[in-house]
């Protein structure tokens, strides 16, 4: 996507809303990760896709793309690149998530609005908005201990 005041705004915004989920996703070694891409078993990172998500958003909000990539070689770190996608109230945002040793970083490809004749700043909102309406509640400390 090409690179505009809003698309930055967009990207941060599904950067801020991933950062559990990325934990999660970091916990898998990344030889996993790579072997699974290789031997094209898509359904495995699926569902450590699913398993990740499940404690941060609501069931097929945050989905894997069914697309992969990885870099490797015998001079860099390993990098793992997840298609994913999102879809709430209406905003469907395609991206992709790069994942290494010393970053996540996320690449919009596309995002789709159901209602269309808003403003880019509208839009922007909105993706926000869907994006924190398609958390679950967290629950606090208290009611963890009882």
């Amino acid at each position: 996507m090409k690179r505009t005041q809003y698309s930055v705004a967009r990207v941060e915004i599904i950067s801020n809303h991933l950062t559990e989920v990325i934990q999660d996703l970091r916990l898998v070694d990344v030889a996993d990760y790579i072997a699974f891409i290789r031997c094209e078993l898509f359904g495995n990172i699926a569902d450590i896709v699913n398993s990740a998500t499940e404690l941060t958003f609501y069931p097929d909000t945050l989905t894997f793309g069914l697309g992969g990539e990885y870099a490797l070689d015998w001079n860099t770190a390993p990098k793992v690149m997840l298609d994913l996608e999102f879809s709430n109230m209406g905003v469907n945002a395609y991206f992709r998530l790069t994942l290494s040793s010393e970053s996540a970083e996320i690449d919009l490809h596309h995002l789709r609005f159901a209602e269309t004749g808003h403003s880019p700043a509208q839009n922007t909102a909105l993706l926000a908005q869907a994006f924190e309406n398609a958390r679950l509640p967290q629950l606090s400390a208290s009611a963890k201990a009882q």
